[in-house]
């Protein structure tokens, strides 16, 4: 009996390594070299700290390799892995140029696509109704605004400094001649 908690106890570090290995192994260089089982996968992936969770693709990798650990199969590659070289160097060559890259069949030239609206943030987000909304907040501000400066102008007039207030008045003597 003695033996036998001494080889169970004797595995269960090993057990729970297991989970780190595979971290470990995926954080190197984001490929998966050893070979694990579905729960060690499934362990990783509960496990997988959040620093290498956002800032690479190892849940992406450790979950495609448990789908095919799961499927007892190689399976096609996971969508999230590395580029080929041969893709890589089209993807360099496409940046290099400037031209159209084919994406799915289709030529897609980066930047083309709404580029000046898409980079204000003025994208497609926001439902039509919002955007109306707010264009006519937008007019109904700078309309207030004119009225409230037509209101006041007298009085902004008299406690402007006199040389500017020459200023305008020369200005505005200058444009009623032109309106004649």
């Amino acid at each position: 009996m003695a033996l036998a908690l001494a080889f169970v106890a004797a595995l269960a570090p090993a057990a729970f390594g297991s989970a780190n290995d595979v971290i470990r192994d995926c954080s190197e260089d984001g490929v998966l070299n050893g070979h694990y089982s579905h729960s060690e996968l499934a362990k990783a992936l509960d496990k997988l700290p959040s620093d290498l969770d956002e800032y690479t693709d190892c849940r992406a990798v450790i979950r495609s390799a448990e789908l095919r650990a799961a499927r007892k199969g190689g399976g096609p590659p996971p969508a999230a892995s590395p580029p080929s070289p041969n893709e890589k160097s089209a993807i360099d060559q496409a940046a290099k140029s400037g031209g159209p890259v084919t994406i799915g069949g289709k030529g897609i030239r980066p930047g083309a696509s709404g580029a000046p609206f898409k980079a204000a943030g003025l994208g497609t987000d926001l439902p039509g109704f919002v955007i109306a909304v707010l264009v006519g907040l937008i007019g109904a501000m700078i309309a207030g605004a004119v009225l409230a400066i037509q209101r006041h102008r007298l009085a902004l007039a008299r406690a402007m400094p006199a040389p500017l207030r020459r200023l305008t008045e020369t200005l505005r003597d200058g444009i009623s001649r032109f309106r004649r």
